[in-house]
């Protein structure tokens, strides 16, 4: 028997894993994934879980706000059909909570997402060469920086931003592994299956969100990590070679559609960046304020209240067929207003403690990621963004407990897949 025995083997969990990393969104429109579809799959498991007063003490602060902004007026059909798809959200979530907290082969289902997504993204490289009909499979191209069209990793994904999203808890959970174990020689193979896939996402807010996660970590883990000289010889290469290469590229490559994005981010004068951060935040007080700012605007009626705001004050976002808040802080403000903003970090900060977040390296750095991410992008009923919480505040991998650095810190940790 060799290390790869029984990687491909799948059960019933392993396959709607696979669903959910890969497939979610495949061949579906207007936003819709197959674990809608699977609403009453997930609703019969909440129940024969035992976790039906769960979902309807969270349904009843749904449907509260919901008579609130009935008073107020909405677009009926709108209203209803967000309304239906918040519940199947929060069945989901529900779902997963149970599936992380019960399943105990987790650590072999990262590994094989961790071998097929890499065979997927070789098998990807050749169609970015290709018509663009051949292309869009793997591909994702939209307008990335002073108008120009830029292609990027999507997979089977409908946004190159999504996918990045979804690669986050797989490459913490390796990164910290062969970081933790002092294993990087051996662990090469593992860091370019994790990290290719994500720079040709090339998601700044991900990759963003987790160099500033990385430097945290570090700033917060700074006297564990002084006692051990391989600890501090991989920072400071890396740091070294980030230098590096900027440097390269704002010298040679000053030209390429990349560093004008990154220049326009750090100047200040990027849309996408801008409309994703303190412009989100102005209009979904408008929006909010349009009907009232402690209740906000109800679910599905931003796309009626917010043209008209951008339309007047906002005239550089330009024409589009729906807008939306690319931003889940901001849209929470825009859809329940300040009170569903405290609902919001009120229920964050207390599981924090409640779950003791940050005893756990993996744990910690999810939760830093995400907690800045939210802020920069997302959407409320984002499964991708409430899976990573769950990984937060469920200990599904404990051998990242803290404790002294050292080779046994990640018990049975093999680097290679």
């Amino acid at each position: 028997m060799t290390k790869y025995s029984g990687l491909f083997r799948l059960s019933i969990q392993k396959m709607v894993g696979h669903l959910y990393f890969f497939f979610n969104s495949l061949g579906l429109k207007g936003g819709l994934l197959y674990t809608n579809l699977l609403t009453p799959f997930f609703f019969v498991w909440i129940i024969n879980h035992r976790y039906l007063g769960v979902l309807l003490k969270t349904c009843s602060v749904l449907a509260i706000y919901g008579f609130i902004h009935l008073a107020y007026g909405v677009d009926h059909k709108s209203f209803l059909v967000s309304n239906a798809l918040a519940i199947s959200t929060i069945i989901f979530v529900i779902a997963a909570y149970i599936y992380l907290k019960h399943y105990s082969s987790l650590r072999d289902l990262m590994q094989q997402i961790l071998v097929l997504n890499f065979l997927l993204v070789i098998v990807a490289i050749p169609f970015y060469f290709l018509d663009y009909s051949w292309q869009k499979w793997f591909w994702y191209t939209n307008l990335f920086t002073t108008q120009k069209t830029f292609t990027r990793l999507a997979l089977f994904t409908f946004e190159a931003s999504y996918y990045s999203l979804l690669l986050i808890p797989l490459c913490y959970y390796y990164y910290l592994r062969i970081f933790l174990s002092m294993q990087l020689i051996k662990g090469r193979t593992v860091l370019v299956m994790i990290t290719l896939p994500l720079l040709l996402s090339l998601s700044f807010g991900v990759i963003g969100g987790t160099l500033i996660t990385a430097f945290l970590m570090c700033w917060l883990h700074f006297k564990q990590l002084i006692r051990y000289r391989l600890p501090l010889q991989i920072l400071s290469v890396v740091l070294m070679a980030a230098i590096l290469t900027g440097l390269i590229l704002l010298i040679f490559f000053s030209d390429t559609l990349v560093v004008k994005r990154m220049l326009n981010v750090f100047s200040g004068i990027d849309t996408s960046t801008n409309g994703r951060t303190f412009e989100a935040f102005q209009i979904a007080w408008k929006a909010a304020g349009s009907k009232s700012v402690w209740f906000g605007g109800g679910l599905g009626q931003t796309k009626w209240i917010i043209p008209e705001i951008i339309h007047s004050d906002f005239p550089h976002w330009g024409k589009m067929a729906v807008y939306r808040i690319p931003n889940a802080v901001a849209e929470t403000l825009a859809v329940f207003g300040i009170s569903g903003l405290m609902i919001r970090f009120g229920i964050l900060i207390y599981l924090f403690f409640k779950t003791n977040v940050q005893n756990n390296y993996f744990r910690l750095a999810l939760f830093i990621f995400i907690f800045i991410y939210q802020f920069t992008g997302s959407y409320i009923t984002n499964v991708v963004e409430y899976v990573i919480w769950l990984l937060v505040f469920v200990n599904c991998f404990p051998e990242f407990d803290k404790k002294p650095l050292s080779s046994s810190t990640v018990p049975h940790a093999k680097t290679a897949p």
